[in-house]
């Protein structure tokens, strides 16, 4: 079934969030691979700089430097830095799809590409029909690359933005984020981030088998894109500017109204706390609602994704007295 052609910002946003990235750990140091993000990264630098357009991004050493740059500050333990990789498998992803130059014919690219071929300037990759409109526009790159950053490196913003090629005003204050408060407004933050939000709904629901974390709750029609679970951000997008899946819980629509409201609230130990302003006796729903009280949080499936010990933080320390 060909994969649909991307029209819009949303969509691609969307795609972006969900690019095959791989984990990779075990523990508290599993965690997803970095490659394909930073190279995407690399790519709108070197478009931003006139060294590629969106119709042939050269296989070069200037690609090549572009993610070793970003790769510096974003690897972990067990990351290897390897661009051939991502730019080869990308294609998996419909992201785009690379070649080769022979006897000066273009052919599709077999294998992934050597440091060889880089220096020789005979590959290349042609960006997808549709989304090579949002790569060549620095207006809808400013708002990819923020994607990028705030679904797979969003603690680690305020060491890659001085290094984009393209600087862009972000209202999102680092320093106040840390002190515990933001100035940007959601309506802001919705504004920049157009798509962002059903895209980090359906990576929480996977992550949890569409499973609520409160009550375990799972209803999701097979033959439909309906479920009574909500994909819940921990520390509100508004404030993080953090839409990877650690940042969020799966809870079905009474807990995810609870959390909001910091009725409930989950801990770093791993628990539910319960307000003490809910009172069994007032009505059946506030009596469900307590029953949680010190019971553990449902996981999800891969400890990559297992919730953020800062954001459960967050949330227990606001719970509602």
């Amino acid at each position: 079934m060909p994969t649909p052609t991307i029209r819009t910002i949303d969509e691609a946003i969307e795609r972006l969030y969900r690019l095959k990235v791989g984990v990779v750990g075990v523990g508290s140091a599993r965690h997803e691979r970095p490659h394909k993000p930073l190279l995407l990264l690399a790519a709108f630098d070197l478009i931003a700089k006139g060294q590629a357009e969106a119709g042939q991004i050269p296989w070069s050493p200037a690609l090549r430097d572009r993610f070793s740059i970003y790769f510096e500050v974003v690897r972990r333990n067990d990351d290897q830095k390897a661009p051939d990789l991502p730019f080869y498998h990308l294609k998996g992803d419909h992201f785009w799809e690379p070649f080769e130059l022979q006897g000066g014919l273009e052919r599709p690219l077999g294998n992934t590409p050597t440091v060889g071929q880089a220096k020789a300037g005979t590959v290349f990759t042609r960006v997808a029909e549709g989304m090579d409109v949002f790569f060549g526009s620095p207006e809808s790159r400013a708002k990819l690359r923020r994607a990028l950053v705030a679904r797979y490196f969003p603690k680690l913003r305020a060491q890659l933005q001085p290094l984009f090629v393209e600087r862009t005003p972000d209202s999102a204050n680092e320093a106040e984020f840390e002190a515990g408060e933001s100035k940007c407004s959601e309506d802001d933050a919705e504004a920049k981030m157009p798509g962002r939000d059903p895209a980090f709904r359906r990576i929480v629901l996977e992550a949890y088998d569409f499973q609520c974390a409160a009550c375990g709750l799972r209803i999701k029609l097979p033959d439909a894109d309906l479920t009574f679970v909500d994909g819940a951000h921990l520390i509100p997008f508004r404030q993080s500017y953090n839409d990877h899946p650690t940042n969020g819980l799966a809870l079905c629509k009474n807990h995810h109204w609870a959390m909001d409201r910091f009725l409930i609230v989950p801990t770093p130990e791993g628990i539910w706390r319960v307000s003490g302003r809910l009172d069994a006796r007032r009505s059946e729903g506030e009596r469900e609602l307590m029953e949680i009280h010190e019971k553990r949080l449902l996981p999800p499936h891969d400890d990559a994704f297992r919730p953020d010990p800062l954001g459960l933080a967050w949330r227990a320390a606001r719970i509602y007295a």
